[in-house]
């Protein structure tokens, strides 16, 4: 890794937001909309996140008909220092159990 790529990875996490984003990944694969709840943003917010983390290397995703499913890219070189980094973070108020329990889940199938 050179200088300018741990630039880049550095910046992509040192958003509040793009931190919150990771470690909900770093449980499970999940869709805009759930985030956008998650986070209390709407959708083109959550994308931009999305989009930072993606040319960072951070996050994959997954076409699921007109969904996408995002998910954290396990083959970066700095993946297992980034789920390190990621369990020194308390969990986050809202949880995924959360929207579940109260009707918000959504299916993106």
């Amino acid at each position: 890794m050179d200088y300018l790529s741990m630039e880049s990875y550095l910046k992509a996490i040192s958003d509040h937001n793009r931190m919150l984003i990771l470690k909900y990944l770093s449980t499970e694969s999940l869709c805009i909309c759930e985030f956008t709840e998650l986070l209390d943003m709407t959708q083109p917010a959550v994308s931009q996140h999305m989009r930072k983390l993606k040319t960072a290397g951070l996050v994959t995703e997954e076409k699921r008909g007109r969904w996408t499913i995002w998910s954290l890219d396990v083959r970066h070189a700095l993946y297992p220092m980034l789920i390190h980094l990621l369990s020194l973070l308390p969990e986050p108020e809202v949880t995924v159990e959360s929207l579940v329990a109260g009707g918000k889940k959504v299916v993106c199938d």
